[in-house]
């Protein structure tokens, strides 16, 4: 795991507000202090922290609000972790143990469960600086940034607390399936791309056996790039695609991208002979 530090003054310096700050201040000390030995410990008294915040007696437009209001702070705290830091790991573990509580929110009932509310904000901000400037209402990135919120967001999705694979798509299409001029934002787009793979490549290689049939938003939202001429969606084909055209990258980039390339085919081939034991295993039986 990367021994860089984490870094939240940029986050301040964009304004936070007081119950912003109380939060980052029970984030901030288990990030600076987290290990392997103290993962599963530090998630859960976060998480514990964390729900002590949340004001009573919500109503359903208030929950709402707290919650895009929470969501927004994880973002701009997982954008500030290094993509290969321990408090990766950590983010995740303690959304996970927020999703398994289960406890209210708000009077009516609603809960941590499925993390409502972050997609939607997600989707709202991402914005690939590689492509798009974003504007005065949507989140704006560096390229260290933005590789550090798509390892977290692969990271949700791998650990089953996501399903969002349009993301994954579009990184996967944007930083392997386009002609690119090298330089830091091909370095910046492969390295993404990567990292779905890294961290979520057996839950695509799952999605790539079903080729399941794609209704007409997906379709479009799951569309091929200008190499890849084969069926749009996730299925093997593409898989494939993917694997190959990481090998032809590999000496179009620069040392950082070229360590995630190579992790990101380890990973495929990982999760290849992964998948084909669970089916050895389960035709042969107990």
């Amino acid at each position: 795991m990367s021994d860089q530090q984490v870094n939240f003054q940029p986050l301040r310096d964009e304004g936070l507000s007081e119950i912003d700050e109380k939060m980052l201040s029970i984030f901030e000390p288990a990030l600076e202090s987290v290990s392997e030995a103290t993962l599963e410990e530090k998630a859960g008294g976060v998480a514990i922290e964390l729900k002590k915040l949340v004001p009573m007696n919500l109503s359903s437009e208030g929950a709402e609000t707290f919650l895009e209001g929470f969501w927004e702070l994880l973002i701009g705290i997982a954008k500030c972790v290094p993509y290969r830091h321990s408090g990766q790991i950590l983010l995740v573990k303690i959304a996970t143990n927020l999703n398994e509580s289960g406890e209210a929110i708000e009077k009516k009932g609603s809960s941590w469960k499925g993390l409502p509310f972050l997609g939607r904000y997600l989707r709202d901000n991402w914005i690939d600086p590689t492509l798009e400037a974003g504007d005065d209402e949507t989140e704006h990135y560096s390229l260290e940034e933005w590789l550090n919120l798509n390892s977290f967001s692969a990271r949700l999705l791998g650990a089953g607390l996501a399903g969002w694979v349009n993301f994954a798509v579009w990184q996967l299409r944007h930083g392997l399936e386009e002609e690119m001029s090298p330089g830091p934002s091909t370095d910046s787009r492969v390295a993404a791309a990567g990292e779905w793979i890294i961290q979520s490549g057996q839950d695509l290689l799952r999605r790539c056996l079903l080729n399941s049939a794609l209704n007409e938003a997906e379709a479009r939202s799951y569309s091929a790039g200008a190499l890849y001429a084969g069926n749009p969606g996730l299925c093997l084909e593409r898989w494939g695609f993917w694997k190959r055209r990481l090998g032809e990258m590999r000496g179009k980039v620069g040392e950082s991208a070229m360590r995630s390339i190579d992790e990101a085919v380890e990973s495929m081939t990982a999760a290849e002979m992964a998948i084909a034991k669970q089916r050895k295993d389960t035709a042969e039986g107990p």
